[in-house]
């Protein structure tokens, strides 16, 4: 009884040992699911104060038919409209110039985007191509307006009325 003890123990803990060994799959980072329909939704919902003068922290959205990804930025703000060079933000909080060009035909005669299309609208930017054939848009979430306070269900009948 002993021997056959012993090898059903030793063939578990092989097992065992064997299984915990096997290369497991890496787990991917939880998905954020399609971030650029999150931040235009919310947007949409809420809409935005005006945006102040000045540099503004802004959410940079890029997104193409498959995909949306969403990075911190900011960019300058001068009469509601964009002026100055979109910067993003790197991991550790320094910022660098936003290298993806404008596609050609959103751009003017000096090479930089046209200006009908600078306006920034509910706190967001216009949506615009870029040379590699995603799209561009940027929301300025600390202009998001508040959240309207939503309006009170009404009770049941019988907890309001006595008979």
């Amino acid at each position: 009884m002993k021997p056959i003890l012993s090898v059903l123990i030793l063939s578990f803990l092989v097992c065992f040992f064997a299984q915990g060994q096997t290369k497991q799959p890496a787990k991917q980072p939880a998905s954020s699911g399609d971030c650029f329909k999150q931040w235009y939704t919310l947007f949409k919902e809420r809409g935005a104060d005006a945006i102040p003068e000045g540099v503004n922290d802004v959410i940079i959205t890029i997104r193409s038919a498959d995909y949306s990804e969403c990075f911190m930025g900011r960019i300058e703000i001068a009469n509601g409209r964009l002026t100055g060079k979109l910067q993003i933000q790197k991991v550790d909080g320094s910022y660098a110039e936003f290298d993806k060009r404008v596609s050609a035909s959103y751009q003017n005669a000096e090479g930089t985007l046209k200006e009908d299309l600078r306006d920034v609208v509910n706190g967001m930017s216009a949506s615009v191509a870029l040379s590699d054939g995603e799209f561009i848009r940027l929301f300025f979430y600390k202009a998001l307006a508040e959240k309207p306070v939503a309006n009170k269900k009404a009770p049941a009948p019988s907890v309001l009325v006595k008979n």
